[in-house]
């Protein structure tokens, strides 16, 4: 199963013996799954089945769906109540009578009551329309999932590049590690000269810059926000929803940036931390939107 966005719009139209059936689907990113139906009252009873579908098919987001049905328009055969027309031309004979009115009773008189004139349409059991509708429904939902797959496609292209971004930075700061240690030496040994109006001595030197390269030492935060690279480009390739692991996994690379910037005591390394950050962050607003 490829990446997925949460965002998605499906739709699909269907005739059958109730109605055409109209299903559309409509969603956004959500931690959690939520689901709104709108439907006609006489499939009310068929929420539930909808939801079930809806739920076996997408774990997260805000879904919006739409069915609707023109059962009357395609079904709906007129008719007329001839009791209740008998009845309003024995009214208005009454009254006509009562009264003594002139004229003659028209059929323009009685149609002042149109209700009498009504809609007469087959009744369906609910596994019917439920038979009826799910293919509808179905259909909607792979569409709906085509257009989720083809975002989540535009989505990883940028997650890629931007993660190619991260690993060049990643080699800047790991090339320019050793260079301050070097750097940190002679500064040092300038100094400690300038104070004592002589060279310092070799071994105290050594011993210094070496204490100082273990606490400046950022290799393990290199190698471990390397790896984090590497398990975050993996779920690429997952049959799975990777949304939230995406998540927690950016959390660990955003740690080990700040630790890096930190630590390394650079001034180049710092700003290389800040490059750091912000494309996870680019890349943290991008998942929001993965299932």
């Amino acid at each position: 199963m490829p990446i997925r966005s949460m965002t998605g719009f499906g739709l699909c139209e269907n005739s059958t013996p109730s109605g055409t059936y109209r299903v559309e689907l409509r969603a956004v990113n959500n931690r959690y799954q939520e689901i709104q139906i709108r439907q006609p009252k006489w499939t009310m009873n068929l929420e539930s089945k909808i939801k079930k579908e809806l739920t076996s098919a997408i774990s997260r987001g805000s879904i919006n769906v739409v069915v609707t049905c023109d059962r009357e328009a395609e079904n709906g055969k007129l008719t007329w109540d001839k009791t209740s027309v008998d009845n309003y031309v024995r009214i208005l004979t009454e009254v006509k009578d009562a009264y003594k009115l002139g004229g003659e009773i028209r059929l323009n008189d009685v149609l002042r009551f149109g209700d009498f004139v009504k809609s007469e349409s087959a009744s369906y059991s609910d596994e019917v329309l439920w038979k009826h509708l799910r293919p509808t429904l179905i259909n909607a939902i792979k569409a709906f999932q085509e257009s989720r797959e083809a975002e989540g496609a535009a989505l990883v292209k940028e997650l890629k590049k931007m993660l190619k971004e991260i690993a060049k930075t990643l080699q800047l700061v790991e090339k320019r590690a050793p260079e301050r240690v070097a750097e940190y030496r002679e500064s040092l040994g300038a100094r400690v000269e300038k104070l004592l109006a002589a060279p310092p001595e070799p071994q105290r030197l050594a011993t210094e810059v070496t204490l100082m390269a273990e606490r400046l030492d950022i290799s393990e935060e290199i190698t471990r926000l390397r790896a984090h690279i590497e398990k975050f480009s993996e779920n690429f390739d997952l049959d799975e929803q990777v949304g939230k692991r995406m998540g927690f996994l950016l959390q660990e690379m955003n740690r080990e940036a700040n630790t890096i910037g930190s630590k390394a005591n650079d001034v180049k390394i710092a700003h290389w931390s800040v490059s750091l950050k912000e494309n996870i962050e680019k890349i943290r607003e991008q998942i929001q939107n993965i299932e």
